[in-house]
């Protein structure tokens, strides 16, 4: 068996137990912590009431997918404000399409099952891509960190859950491998998808644009990928218009959540002037705190992205790490998470064996706060 292979069947067996164990210690945690309480802007997320091991998975915006998946795009029946015209398509409409299928389009349980499984695909889909990207630019010992480091990011969670992470990784990987193999349109559709899970999937069109470029691709045809590569953001603001009569719906609901100065400033003052009160009051303060910390250390490892990395896994992870960090605090470490970049940057940096209790204590510490980020997911406390 080639070391390509046995990583891959390693990197999967990791995916699996891990996340295993994980739904084990949910399961455990809500036979015995109660679920909390709904908080003022929360929609009702127990889509599993006697299965704890399947119902600490769906909650917060996984209700939002379900009515987006259940009730389509502006339905005065949809739970999920404005319609849900606030949740980018292709993610529910995934979930719509087989609960149709299956006969299960009317259940809420059904559909967040079906996300369920179609998360745990992507997930297991994306990890066994990315092993192969990580071997490629690694070898063996280096990328068994890297993919490690990935499976057990303190959010990486979410991979599992009734999100869109698991999906838009794949597609940030996919669109990676397409590109270091010049595989021009293939990358530019991968891209289109990422643009129609989330508003950031522009970053995947921008980094396959830029590999184009560097590998030499004339204008000619970077015009028409860039217009392939956007084009799932444009169809679905399109169908806004068409639909709700404004094609720029999405950000009127998202701005009922905050903006800038809610998700940005808010926190930098309260952490200039309050530092007290950030770290004492408030507990969800602590959560923005971690999102903060996290994005400086990705942030940090930029330029080792740039200079030993490819030129799409760079100029992908760096614009969803600098776009990201600059918009917003909030939600930030689950969104930096598909920045695959940062693994195989802080596995070039930590390469040798002197630094392999390094490399312990990073993948122990991230081990347990992902552990524990999970718990408090799981019991509906505000970690996103």
């Amino acid at each position: 068996m080639s070391d390509e292979r046995r990583l891959i069947r390693e990197s999967l067996l990791l995916a699996i137990v891990s996340r295993g164990m994980l739904a084990v210690l949910v399961w455990l945690t809500l036979r015995v912590i109660p679920k909390l309480p709904l908080y003022p802007v929360q929609l009702p997320d127990q889509f599993f009431p006697s299965n704890p091991a399947l119902d600490g998975w769906a909650r917060w915006d996984s209700a939002h997918y379900i009515a987006v998946a259940r009730y389509g795009y502006g339905s005065v029946e949809s739970p999920s404000p404005d319609g849900g015209v606030g949740f980018f398509p292709l993610y529910p409409m995934l979930i719509r399409a087989i609960g149709r299928v299956t006969g299960q389009s009317d259940s809420n349980a059904g559909l967040a099952f079906i996300g369920l499984v179609l998360s745990a695909i992507f997930f297991l889909s994306a990890t066994a891509i990315f092993a192969r990207l990580a071997h490629e630019t690694l070898g063996l010992q280096g990328a068994r960190f890297a993919i490690a480091l990935m499976l057990v990011a303190p959010f990486a969670f979410f991979y599992t859950a009734v999100y869109t992470e698991s999906l838009f990784l794949l597609e940030v990987v996919a669109a990676i491998w397409f590109a270091r193999r010049e595989q021009w349109w293939k990358a530019g559709i991968v891209a289109a998808l990422a643009s129609a899970t989330r508003l950031v999937g522009l970053a995947v069109i921008g980094g396959v644009l830029w590999a184009a470029f560097k590998r030499g691709v004339g204008l000619s045809r970077l015009i028409p990928l860039a217009a392939i590569g956007a084009s799932g953001i444009i169809a679905f603001f399109l169908y806004l218009g068409y639909k709700v009569d404004n094609v720029f719906a999405y950000f009127d609901t998202q701005s009922q959540w905050g903006g800038w100065n809610d998700h940005v400033w808010f926190y930098v003052k309260l952490f200039l002037q309050h530092p007290r009160e950030a770290l004492q009051g408030d507990p969800r303060h602590l959560i923005i705190i971690g999102n903060v910390l996290l994005g400086l250390i990705c942030l940090a490892l930029v330029p080792t992205m740039f200079r030993r990395l490819d030129p799409a896994t760079a100029m992908i992870s760096g614009l969803l790490i600098v776009g990201q960090f600059l918009i917003t605090w909030v939600s930030l470490g689950r969104y930096l998470m598909p920045a695959v970049g940062i693994y195989l940057a802080a596995a070039l940096i930590l390469s040798g064996e002197h630094r392999t209790v390094w490399r312990q204590a990073i993948l122990a510490s991230s081990l347990i706060a992902m552990t524990g980020l999970t718990l408090l997911f799981a019991v509906g406390f505000w970690v996103v």
